[in-house]
């Protein structure tokens, strides 16, 4: 999980935040329970509210890509479009809510309306996924669902973490630096357990007639985000509200990097100036200008941060479409696709403490260890880990089933009659292939006769079967998806002739534990889905017969069974207790836990890049301009997201394997630029001076002049 997303704490806070290290202070060391004492009593209803909110947002969140695709019948690159135009958006909207926070109704006010919005958002997209209703309905209650809770958590987002830090007194600093870490692990407690429930709702829990139950799976998250407005609005009376500071420093330097620009080009008196910012003179300060120039040199920097978002974030999108044709049972467990991202918060509360008792003291014996230098390397994680998903996509292709063109469907012919020989269109069908046909009407002619089958519906795949009876030659055709089965479930097919004593018999799947899990009638076409449950075995008996007296153990045919995922079979019902299964969709058989290495390999890129360089860049701006930083660092999310759009969302390149080394290539592509710039980066504390009386000196020529050096910077 991305770390803290909220507004950025004070300098020293978010160090320790990052570390996981208690800082040192003026003031006597508390212990924990003593400290917790001394907490303003506001601050426990925003530790519960940031928990809640968190889970609303990642549990919608988790499920939304696979909403899309089951629901909407999107493709897997328009899933990918919408997911990353959400999450965009969602980065995107904080600028506005730091506006409207710091220059008009404060954070305390913005922090509660936008709440109410937040519900609101949630209602809608719940009431959407009810599948009774018109399709047009759900649509506009969807859409306008999704932009709504884009909007409101850009409303939270910039305030949230703010505002708890408002509650604390001014020699409270320890007690501060201690609530940031407990509200690190909210962030990503809330995440983590939503990302373990709410794919459970969506696909163990049937509901409204169907096999899915995404009301609930978006209801719960909404239900929390209630549970964080209560909260919020329990704890009134112990909050501290500051009013509106009416002066948005993000504003004032988009301005004043405006006109800048402008007075470089329209200015007549062209005077030289030491920084192209100083156009902006006198209209705007030197302190305001100085620090755009240092701001200015941190941005060159975070280049890089755009493409590193741009991959992270497919952990949601890509990642999911990658798992959902994988093999998810584990022994007796099952995984479902959209759980597999729950490893990444669970690892970084691992790796955080990991990295700084271990790792980091372990690297600097080797070579000092600098934030640009574990930048640089998790950045090169980043990309080895889509390496790592490309070579996994690989092997999952060789078990993809494929589709027939446009206009197509396939062919399968059953039969059991030793000497019949069957043609279409003169052709004799081959029993062990299947065939890929130009949708339409068909004569099939046989031995002693011949007859037509209408296989008009382009796209599916259709099952001719072909029986010796006691009346004679039989046959029967039935329809069957080329596509796998979703939610970890196997399909099959029942096919038989259509003067078959079993018509109109029983059919029973019955579990390891002798629990009946499905029951039909039989009747050729009858389409079975056996779907695992949490805890559950692969191993099967089914059941059928015409006098079963509902009861399974009744059957007088029983045969044993090995549900795989993904895979879909035909069975042939005979009277003599024999049943012949043919395969027709592949199942899936890579392990859904050959992601788990990916995931292990980001999340300590993201340890090493984001973690890293939201401390870096905070600590390298000037004073005055830490809260644009964090404008600046949530617009990298939204420009990550706007390029998965691009190369995803719109299928530029087809093959998910080529993709994901293409992000691979980029981002190192992308990292090798940024390390030739961080050679020649000099650390705001580098340019310090100390004039003759000792106090430290800024000059003019080292504010914002990142980049420039007068020798290079051997660290690194």
């Amino acid at each position: 999980m991305k770390g803290p997303s909220q507004q950025l704490p004070p300098r020293e806070e978010q160090s320790n935040l990052i570390t996981g290290r208690p800082s040192r202070s003026r003031m006597t060391e508390k212990g924990m329970l003593e400290s917790l004492k001394s907490y303003p009593k506001g601050v426990f209803f925003m530790l519960g509210n940031e928990f809640c909110e968190r889970f609303s947002f990642y549990g919608m969140r988790a499920v939304l890509t696979l909403y899309l695709i089951t629901e909407h019948h999107f493709s897997d690159s328009q899933a990918s479009l919408c997911y990353h135009a959400f999450v965009s958006l969602a980065y995107f909207s904080p600028l506005f809510g730091s506006i409207a926070a710091d220059n008009y109704f404060g954070r305390f006010r913005v922090i509660l309306w936008v709440s109410l919005v937040y519900v609101l958002g949630h209602v809608l997209l719940s009431v959407g996924a009810i599948p009774q209703l018109e399709y047009s309905i759900r649509t506009a209650l969807d859409f306008s669902g999704l932009v709504t809770v884009a909007i409101a958590t850009g409303g939270i987002k910039p305030c949230v973490s703010a505002f708890a830090a408002d509650q604390f007194e001014e020699d409270q600093v320890n007690e501060r630096r201690q609530f940031f870490s407990f509200f690190y692990f909210a962030i990503n407690g809330g995440s983590l357990v939503a990302i373990m429930v709410t794919p459970l709702l969506r696909g163990r829990v049937s509901c409204f007639g169907s096999e899915y139950c995404f009301p609930l799976a978006f209801g719960v998250p909404g239900v929390l985000m209630l549970m964080a407005f209560i909260l919020f609005l329990v704890g009134w009376k112990f909050y501290k509200k500051a009013p509106a500071a009416k002066g948005n420093v993000v504003v004032a330097v988009f301005m004043c990097i405006c006109s800048a620009i402008k007075n470089r080009f329209t200015s007549k008196k062209k005077e030289k100036v030491e920084h192209w910012i100083d156009n902006a003179a006198p209209k705007y300060d030197e302190e305001l200008r100085n620090g755009v120039k240092s701001l200015v040199g941190v941005a060159a920097l975070f280049v890089p941060l755009v493409f590193y978002w741009a991959l992270f974030d497919q952990q949601g999108s890509t990642w999911v479409l990658q798992a959902r044709r994988m093999d998810g049972r584990v022994g007796p467990l099952t995984i479902l696709p959209d759980q597999m991202t729950l490893f990444n918060p669970f690892l970084v509360l691992l790796m955080v403490p990991l990295f700084e008792a271990f790792v980091y003291p372990l690297m600097n014996k080797f070579f000092k260890v600098t934030p640009l230098r574990k930048m640089a390397f998790g950045g090169i994680l980043a990309a080895l880990a889509f390496v790592m998903a490309g070579l996994i996509q690989l092997e999952v292709n060789k078990t993809m089933e494929p589709r027939p063109e446009a206009g197509n469907v396939f062919l399968v012919s059953i039969s059991n009659v030793s000497d019949h020989k069957t043609s279409l269109k003169g052709q004799l069908l081959d029993l062990n292939k299947k065939l890929e046909l130009p949708a339409g009407i068909y004569e099939i002619t046989g031995n002693k006769d011949s007859f037509n089958v209408n296989m008009s519906d382009t796209g599916k795949g259709y099952v001719l079967g072909m029986f010796e009876t006691a009346s004679g030659t039989s046959h029967s055709l039935i329809t069957y998806s080329c596509e796998k089965s979703e939610n970890g479930r196997t399909t099959m097919y029942l096919i038989l002739p259509k003067d078959s004593s079993l018509n109109g018999g029983e059919f029973y799947v019955v579990d390891d534990w002798n629990k009946t899990v499905v029951s039909k009638t039989i009747a050729p076409g009858t389409e079975v889905k056996i779907q695992p449950g949490i805890i559950s075995s692969p191993h099967y008996t089914l059941a059928y017969g015409k006098n079963c007296g509902g009861d399974a153990a009744n059957c007088p045919y029983k045969k044993k069974f090995m549900a795989q995922m993904g895979a879909a079979h035909v069975l042939h019902l005979t009277e003599d207790d024999h049943l012949d299964i043919r395969t027709v969709v592949r199942p899936n058989e890579v392990n859904i836990l050959w992601q788990v290495p990916q995931f292990i390999v980001i999340t300590a890129g993201e340890v090493l890049f984001s973690i890293t360089g939201l401390e870096f860049s905070y600590s390298q701006a000037n004073p005055n301009m830490k809260s644009v930083l964090q404008a600046m660092w949530l617009m990298t999310t939204f420009f990550g997201n706007i390029i998965d759009m691009l190369i995803s969302g719109s299928h530029v390149v087809k093959e998910p394997a080529t993709e994901f080394f293409f992000y691979a290539f980029m981002l190192t592509f992308v990292i090798g630029i940024f390390i030739l710039i961080a050679r020649n980066y000099t650390y705001a504390e580098d340019r310090v001076r100390h004039d003759e009386n000792g106090h430290v000196d800024l000059t003019k020529n080292d504010v914002g002049n990142h980049v420039k050096a007068t020798e290079k910077n051997k660290d690194f």
